[in-house]
């Protein structure tokens, strides 16, 4: 890279030649697309295979496999597309904890139910148990296998259609369709398992689920509670549009401010973007420091808010669209607007009530959160009994678990972009930090309710101690994800601000210019396919 780039376009270049100088010396290995299908056949061969014919040992072995696989595309495997190659390390990373969780830490087969779609002719009506397998027990009950739960279908379409709480299916068709939904699944809306920070299911199906960890009792409680309501298709379809419009001009305005300031381009130090009379101040400093921490902060909750209003804008549209493909492809109610609560929960509230443990758990988003909490009560089940049914070990073990699973996978993250990062003292460091933040305001505010206080005098010292934390902390992060290039990724194929000439020299409407797949050809037999840029 040049000492002094003129622009991050400048930098853009640099790093795409000294990349492709790397590979063709053989110092990384380019990412292929086949290993996207190794990385998914695996665990769906897993959960294919029924206990009858030894799951219980196939298991993990293949999820030692996706691991090992994992291990070796974040220590050879580069490529820069997705936030300069930060992508997939993360994602890899992920994909291997999220293979043990529906593999080794719970039992799919006993424990995973779906909500599907069940067509009955009202002269024949469906069993209420196990319609498919054949199993006539009554609804309700402990060992059932799924119930039908009322529910309000376009009784015009495909005649009169009831749920059912199905669990793994028999024929191999079903049970593929059931399988690929819980293998591409991370908050789980229509699942037994599904987080509890989505919005709850309607009553007739609150009714009918049995869970061994109470979720259903919980929103039933939140159903008798007060009124729980939802948006109709769509309405639901209208706000994931005008939320994706939103987060998408914003992201474009993001990019474009960021584009100015070198610190984003992984300049490393970077220059100051104060005018030079102004940056002799004594606050000058901090004020930057600050800018830039609110940028990243921004930039990362208008991506993820981007991304994730494309779930019901391409599900839900899609199967009210097109009702009878949405059928015929699977049997999930795609239509149904409760499976699209929104990626963030409310912001205010939680902050306010419950601090730094608030902010991660209520308001962030839960993408990753089964995962971390099934890898945490699997360690537990390994301590023993008395000490791991201590209310304070497993609460103090649930948050170390879950932010060091972030941690490493962000870290993993960082250390395949193509730069020079800091992946343990950056984003692992910061994500343990957020541990020791919850675990330090816990005990603080379990020490100071024993005294007086008001709840406005505590709810502002939570909002205080929040600020402080994160503003104390996020550099870790922010500056790995700058230095790290994260930033000069184009997350918009068109950019309105760029196309009216707010952008840097060279920018126009379209964003999108570089190629993101070839041909390519190593050598050896694993060494050739089509490669991701």
């Amino acid at each position: 890279m040049a000492d002094h780039p003129s622009s991050y376009r400048q930098v853009l270049l640099n790093n795409r030649r000294q990349f492709e100088h790397l590979i063709e010396q053989g110092d990384y290995k380019p990412f292929y697309l086949w290993h996207l299908l190794v990385f998914t056949a695996l665990p769906l061969t897993g959960l294919l295979i029924s206990r009858r014919s030894g799951s219980r040992y196939v298991r993990p072995v293949i999820s030692a496999l996706i691991l090992g696989t994992a291990v070796d595309v974040i220590r050879h495997r580069r490529a820069l597309l997705g936030g300069n190659g930060y992508m997939g390390g993360l994602v890899t990373a992920w994909w291997a904890i999220w293979s043990a969780t529906i593999l080794v830490f719970n039992d799919a087969e006993r424990d995973f139910k779906r909500i599907e779609r069940s067509s009955s002719d009202p002269s024949h009506p469906i069993k209420a148990q196990g319609a498919e397998n054949g199993n006539p027990t009554r609804c309700g009950d402990e060992g059932s296998n799924g119930c039908v739960a009322k529910a309000k279908q376009d009784a015009s379409r495909l005649g009169s259609e009831t749920l059912i709480w199905q669990p793994y299916p028999h024929a191999l068709r079903h049970r593929l369709n059931w399988a690929l939904g819980l293998l591409f699944n991370m908050r789980g809306p229509e699942w037994s398992w599904r987080i509890s920070t989505l919005d709850p299911l309607p009553a007739s199906l609150q009714a009918q689920q049995t869970t061994k960890n109470g979720r259903s009792a919980r929103q039933a409680k939140e159903k008798r509670d007060g009124t729980v309501s939802w948006p109709g298709p769509r309405a639901r379809l209208h706000m994931a549009f005008v939320t994706f419009v939103k987060h998408y001009l914003f992201l474009d305005l993001l990019k474009v401010l960021m584009m100015y300031d070198p610190y984003f381009w992984g300049i490393d130090p970077p220059a100051s973007i104060l005018p030079s009379p102004v940056t002799h101040l004594p606050a000058a400093a901090l004020i930057t420091r600050f800018y830039r921490l609110l940028l990243s902060a921004f930039g990362v909750f208008a991506a993820l808010s981007f991304v994730n209003a494309l779930n019901p804008l391409v599900f839900l549209g899609l199967s009210l669209a097109f009702p009878n493909a949405s059928r015929a492809l699977t049997r999930a109610p795609l239509d149904a607007p409760w499976l699209y609560s929104p990626a963030f929960g409310p912001f205010r509230a939680p902050i306010l009530d419950s601090g730094l443990a608030g902010c991660w758990s209520q308001w962030w988003h839960q993408l990753f959160r089964f995962g971390f909490t099934s890898t945490a009560h699997w360690l537990l089940a390994l301590l023993p009994r008395p000490l791991a049914a201590q209310t304070t070990t497993r609460r103090v073990a649930m948050t170390l678990v879950a932010f060091s699973l972030s941690g490493l996978i962000h870290a993993c993250g960082s250390y395949t972009q193509f730069a020079h990062t800091t992946p343990l003292t950056g984003p692992f460091l910061f994500f343990l930090l957020q541990a020791v933040g919850v675990l330090l305001q816990t005990g603080w505010v379990r020490l100071v309710a024993r005294g007086r206080c008001s709840r406005r005098t505590g709810r502002a010292a939570n909002a205080a101690f929040v600020f402080a934390w994160l503003l104390f902390s996020g550099g870790l992060i922010a500056d790995d994800f700058a230095r790290g290039g994260l930033w000069l990724t184009e997350p918009l194929p068109v950019s309105p601000l760029r196309g009216l000439g707010f952008g840097a020299e060279g920018d126009g409407w379209w964003c999108w210019r570089d190629r993101w797949f070839t041909r390519w050809e190593g050598g050896g037999y694993w060494e050739r396919g089509v490669r991701v840029f």
